[in-house]
């Protein structure tokens, strides 16, 4: 079963009957956050739950294990292959009957859910820039280190990407080459897979498949520290060197046994940006990766200019004929007593509210739905997930704090037509703070964490 295809099959078939996620799940005794999770391809119906979705929707049980599109009430009509992927194609994007897409500038857009746990940090320029500067850093290893060694044929940039320590580390092969530079003081790791540190070494794997702690000294004196070196002048040389070199120039983890990955006590749930780089030779290939804390990026790099600053001079003129709306729907966590509440920097603000719990989606201090958050265009976005409408919870309090994700202008008319599955574009963008909101105005800024499954915010500034 494709998750996916059949995904967008039960939204296209269940938008079709006018059913909401909920009545869909009352229907076969799940849960609405089931549904969603089918719709979004993220999970497959159990084999006991098909008969009866199937049912619900007007089609049979073959028909969603195949990904194909039959409705039962239409004299068992099957369309072609053809018309199945025409039409897949506009629910993806939007062109059928569902207008959820029709707030966005662009309905064509890529949307995906969102997951704090595993946070987006840093945008597409500012990826593009680590990605132009270590494929800088391939021109130079290539011309300066490997100039001596006709078998080594291409060394190239293959990815940049944002995951956790935990995902990274369990992707490490067995017997790989790791070197780590004050990762957890927002420095840095190096691994080299064995087939790479082979063909450094000049050794045939087949041969020496183990690697040996000599191995990896070798690695380190003929290569690495040459590579370091080289990547940490270039990286230094990008910034406005408002941050002395000093700081850049990360050390060695000498204590830390190059042979064991997990001896560098690296938090599990923390993210990481991962370079990886292929190397070629003239008879086999291999991979290395450069595990940089997150820290090392968001805030040494970010904070020393490498991804440019904020011109506070520059000042947007608006068209006099077009003048911007103020804000009147916001995206909040929630909203809490503010009594004994300091904003200071550095201070977590626990909350009460869940993991993964549905966003409240605020206008004029009534809840009228709630939502989950997806990034649509590079910023944030809620998926209206259900709505309160009649039963809408009041903020009549005058002194509280809000955790707020973001806010847009809709005008009362857009309001009034939002339902299930409509999504609100937002103001904000992923890797940048987030508003904290005290008797209506915002007077901090704050980092969105997850502590014991709870949602928690970090006060920046």
């Amino acid at each position: 079963m494709d998750a996916q295809r059949t995904g967008k099959i039960i939204n296209y078939l269940r938008s079709k009957k006018g059913l909401t996620q909920k009545e869909l799940a009352t229907q076969i005794n799940v849960s609405d956050k089931t549904v969603s999770k089918w719709e979004r391809g993220d999970g497959c119906p159990d084999i006991g739950t098909l008969p009866a979705l199937a049912e619900a929707l007007g089609t049979d049980v073959d028909s969603l294990l195949k990904g194909e599109l039959k409705e039962i009430d239409n004299s068992n009509k099957s369309l072609t292959a053809s018309e199945i992927e025409q039409l897949l194609h506009a629910i993806s994007i939007g062109e059928d009957s569902d207008t959820s897409r029709s707030l966005l500038k662009n309905p064509n857009c890529r949307i995906k859910l969102y997951d704090f746990k595993r946070p987006d940090l840093f945008g597409k320029y500012e990826l593009r820039k680590i990605w132009n500067m270590f494929q800088l850093l391939c021109e130079k290893i290539k011309n300066e280190l490997f100039n001596n060694r006709p078998d080594l044929l291409r060394i190239q940039i293959l990815s940049v990407d944002q995951l956790t320590n935990d995902e990274f580390m369990r992707c490490v092969p067995q017997g790989a080459f790791f070197y780590t530079y004050d990762y957890n003081n927002a420095g840095f790791a190096v691994e080299v897979d064995p087939h790479f540190g082979k063909i450094l070494l000049k050794q045939d794997a087949e041969k020496f498949p183990e690697v040996t702690q000599n191995d990896s000294d070798c690695l380190k004196l003929i290569f690495i520290n040459h590579f370091i070196k080289m990547m940490q002048e270039l990286i230094y040389q990008n910034t406005d060197k408002s941050i002395p070199w000093e700081e850049f120039e990360k050390s060695f983890s000498s204590e830390i046994n190059t042979l064991f990955p997990c001896s560098t006590g690296q938090i599990p749930e923390e993210m990481c940006v991962l370079v990886t780089l292929e190397l070629t030779s003239d008879n086999d290939g291999g991979m290395m990766n450069i595990q940089f804390n997150y820290a090392y990026f968001s805030h040494l790099c970010r904070k020393a200019g490498l991804f440019g600053k904020d011109n506070t001079n520059l000042q947007e003129l608006t068209d006099i004929k077009s003048r911007p709306h103020e804000n009147n729907v916001y995206a909040e966590f929630g909203r809490f007593v503010s009594d004994t509440v300091k904003l200071e920097p550095g201070t977590i603000l626990m909350s009460s509210i869940k993991y993964n719990t549905p966003l409240n989606v605020v206008v004029d201090n009534k809840v009228l739905f709630t939502g989950e958050v997806c990034v649509a265009d590079e910023n944030y976005a809620i998926r209206i997930y259900d709505e309160k409408k009649e039963e809408a919870i009041s903020y009549d309090e005058e002194h509280y704090i809000a955790l707020r994700l973001g806010g847009t202008y809709l005008p009362s008319e857009t309001i009034q037509r939002l339902q299930e599955s409509h999504i609100i574009p937002l103001d904000t963008t992923p890797g940048k703070p987030v508003s904290i909101i005290k008797d209506g105005v915002s007077v901090a800024r704050g980092e969105v964490l997850v502590i014991d499954e709870m949602y928690a915010i970090k006060i920046i500034d």
